[in-house]
Protein backbone atom coordinates (compact mmCIF):
# COMPACT_ATOMS: atom_id res chain seq x y z
CA UNK A 1 0.00 0.00 0.00
CA UNK A 2 1.33 3.40 -0.58
CA UNK A 3 1.06 6.65 0.95
CA UNK A 4 -2.91 8.09 0.05
CA UNK A 5 -4.40 11.72 0.67
CA UNK A 6 -8.09 12.15 0.71
CA UNK A 7 -9.80 15.72 0.94
CA UNK A 8 -13.20 15.43 3.39
CA UNK A 9 -14.77 18.20 1.44
CA UNK A 10 -13.81 15.83 -2.26
CA UNK A 11 -15.90 12.72 -0.32
CA UNK A 12 -19.77 12.35 -1.17
CA UNK A 13 -21.57 12.46 2.31
CA UNK A 14 -24.20 10.02 2.60
CA UNK A 15 -26.91 9.14 5.18
CA UNK A 16 -29.59 11.78 5.87
CA UNK A 17 -32.78 12.75 7.90
CA UNK A 18 -29.96 14.59 10.57
CA UNK A 19 -27.17 11.88 10.39
CA UNK A 20 -24.93 12.05 7.26
CA UNK A 21 -21.18 10.43 7.32
CA UNK A 22 -18.38 10.36 4.41
CA UNK A 23 -16.12 7.51 4.40
CA UNK A 24 -12.74 8.41 3.91
CA UNK A 25 -10.72 4.97 3.96
CA UNK A 26 -12.47 1.91 2.63
CA UNK A 27 -10.73 -0.33 0.44
CA UNK A 28 -13.61 -0.96 -1.47
CA UNK A 29 -13.13 3.20 -2.80
CA UNK A 30 -9.60 3.79 -1.64
CA UNK A 31 -6.06 2.38 -2.06
CA UNK A 32 -5.93 1.47 1.58
CA UNK A 33 -6.38 -1.64 3.67
CA UNK A 34 -6.59 -2.28 6.90
CA UNK A 35 -8.34 0.86 8.31
CA UNK A 36 -12.05 2.21 7.28
CA UNK A 37 -12.62 5.55 8.69
CA UNK A 38 -14.78 8.12 8.06
CA UNK A 39 -16.55 11.50 9.85
CA UNK A 40 -20.04 11.60 10.83
CA UNK A 41 -22.36 14.76 11.64
CA UNK A 42 -25.57 14.27 13.66
CA UNK A 43 -27.58 17.61 13.07
CA UNK A 44 -28.81 19.34 16.88
CA UNK A 45 -31.91 16.87 17.88
CA UNK A 46 -31.34 14.02 15.46
CA UNK A 47 -29.90 11.26 16.49
CA UNK A 48 -27.89 7.50 15.09
CA UNK A 49 -30.17 5.00 16.33
CA UNK A 50 -29.38 2.24 18.87
CA UNK A 51 -27.17 -0.81 16.51
CA UNK A 52 -24.62 -2.95 17.21
CA UNK A 53 -22.17 -4.77 14.68
CA UNK A 54 -19.82 -7.41 15.33
CA UNK A 55 -16.79 -5.60 14.63
CA UNK A 56 -14.98 -2.81 17.05
CA UNK A 57 -15.39 0.65 16.63
CA UNK A 58 -13.74 3.74 18.09
CA UNK A 59 -15.14 7.23 17.96
CA UNK A 60 -13.30 10.82 18.27
CA UNK A 61 -15.77 13.65 18.97
CA UNK A 62 -14.53 16.74 17.21
CA UNK A 63 -17.58 19.34 17.64
CA UNK A 64 -20.62 19.82 19.50
CA UNK A 65 -22.14 17.97 22.49
CA UNK A 66 -24.31 14.48 22.68
CA UNK A 67 -25.15 11.48 24.64
CA UNK A 68 -23.69 8.19 23.26
CA UNK A 69 -25.52 5.60 24.90
CA UNK A 70 -23.07 2.12 25.50
CA UNK A 71 -25.63 -1.10 26.46
CA UNK A 72 -27.48 -0.37 29.50
CA UNK A 73 -25.36 3.01 29.54
CA UNK A 74 -25.33 7.18 28.43
CA UNK A 75 -21.91 8.97 28.40
CA UNK A 76 -21.99 12.88 27.83
CA UNK A 77 -19.63 13.83 25.27
CA UNK A 78 -18.15 16.48 23.53
CA UNK A 79 -14.76 17.99 21.61
CA UNK A 80 -11.70 15.34 23.17
CA UNK A 81 -13.95 12.61 23.93
CA UNK A 82 -12.68 9.09 22.42
CA UNK A 83 -14.83 6.13 23.04
CA UNK A 84 -14.28 2.29 22.18
CA UNK A 85 -16.92 0.19 21.61
CA UNK A 86 -16.44 -3.38 21.86
CA UNK A 87 -18.09 -5.82 18.81
CA UNK A 88 -21.84 -6.58 19.34
CA UNK A 89 -22.19 -3.51 22.42
CA UNK A 90 -24.99 -1.92 21.51
CA UNK A 91 -24.39 1.91 21.11
CA UNK A 92 -26.32 5.02 20.05
CA UNK A 93 -25.63 8.75 20.05
CA UNK A 94 -28.14 11.77 19.99
CA UNK A 95 -27.13 15.27 19.64
CA UNK A 96 -28.71 17.24 22.50
CA UNK A 97 -26.51 20.55 22.10
CA UNK A 98 -27.29 23.75 20.05
CA UNK A 99 -24.84 22.81 17.08
CA UNK A 100 -23.98 19.65 15.15
CA UNK A 101 -22.18 16.97 16.68
CA UNK A 102 -19.21 15.92 14.88
CA UNK A 103 -16.73 12.74 15.13
CA UNK A 104 -14.19 10.40 13.73
CA UNK A 105 -15.11 6.72 13.29
CA UNK A 106 -12.76 3.88 12.79
CA UNK A 107 -12.90 0.06 12.02
CA UNK A 108 -10.18 -2.30 11.99
CA UNK A 109 -11.42 -3.62 8.91
CA UNK A 110 -10.35 -2.73 5.01
CA UNK A 111 -13.73 -2.02 3.94
CA UNK A 112 -16.76 -0.38 4.94
CA UNK A 113 -18.90 -3.04 3.88
CA UNK A 114 -17.54 -5.65 5.98
CA UNK A 115 -19.50 -3.97 8.97
CA UNK A 116 -22.83 -5.43 9.52
CA UNK A 117 -25.18 -3.22 11.13
CA UNK A 118 -27.90 -4.52 12.85
CA UNK A 119 -30.65 -1.62 13.88
CA UNK A 120 -32.03 -2.38 17.81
Amino acid sequence: MSPYVVEESDVPVEGGMGCTWRTLTSADRTPTALVTCGVCEISPGAALELHRHPKLEVYYFLAGEGVVTLGPVERAVRPGTTICIPADTAHGIRNDGSVTLKLFYVFPVDSFSEVEYTML
